[in-house]
């Protein structure tokens, strides 16, 4: 990535989301990532309301769904994933996880958590994205350029060029990990669902 953005370069866009702060605090976010999943499963089976579940239900497994195909594709430290979704959006992966985070804070039914959440995972998301981005561009070059001039970060449209005839792997999907993690989100809902059928709000109305 050059300073001044040229051909195939990712152009610099001064702001507070690229200043040194936010990329200190993305840089801790993503190594308390673990830590901080504690108090926030803590709150959403807490605050996890008698709402209907159907709209966080259908948000998470939207949002895995996306992820277990953009996993399919994705083969780390090979090379510009190009294929399947990420023909139409440069991070599908983060869109899925964001999808998988709105649906769970759904079911809470409560805006004190659905707004920071949607606010929060946008700065850590447009912050991390920018960093990999760059790294993508000084080892790739033009060939990740014209791949970022066709493809846009985060709105899926219809591909314009076709990259790669790569097709869906279950090889991929196991070594990124993606089943284990589909079973987990899947757990979470159900064991929220009988949380709710034991015990109701645990908390005062909305």
């Amino acid at each position: 990535m050059t300073a001044g953005g040229s051909s195939g370069g990712i152009p610099s866009r001064p702001g507070w989301l690229h200043s040194g702060a936010v990329a200190r605090i993305q840089a801790w976010a993503t190594r308390l990532r673990f830590v901080l999943a504690v108090p926030a499963a803590a709150a959403i089976v807490i605050f996890t309301d008698r709402g209907p579940m159907w709209p966080g239900v259908a948000a998470a497994l939207a949002g895995e769904s996306l992820q277990i195909w953009a996993s399919a594709h994705l083969h780390k430290n090979v090379g510009i994933a190009k294929s399947g979704p990420y023909a139409w959006a440069r991070n599908p992966m983060y869109l899925g996880r964001f999808f998988v985070g709105l649906g769970l804070v759904l079911l809470t039914w409560r805006w004190f958590f659905i707004i920071p959440y949607i606010v929060g995972f946008w700065v850590y998301a447009h912050a991390r994205v920018s960093g990999e981005e760059a790294r993508l561009q000084e080892r790739f070059g033009e060939e990740y350029g014209e791949y970022r001039r066709s493809v846009g970060r985060w709105i899926p449209f219809p591909p314009k060029v076709r990259f790669s005839n790569a097709r869906w792997s279950w090889d991929a999907v196991r070594r990124n990990h993606q089943l284990r993690i589909t079973a987990t989100v899947i757990a979470i809902i159900v064991l929220l669902k009988v949380r709710l059928e034991l015990w109701g709000s645990l908390w005062p109305g909305r």
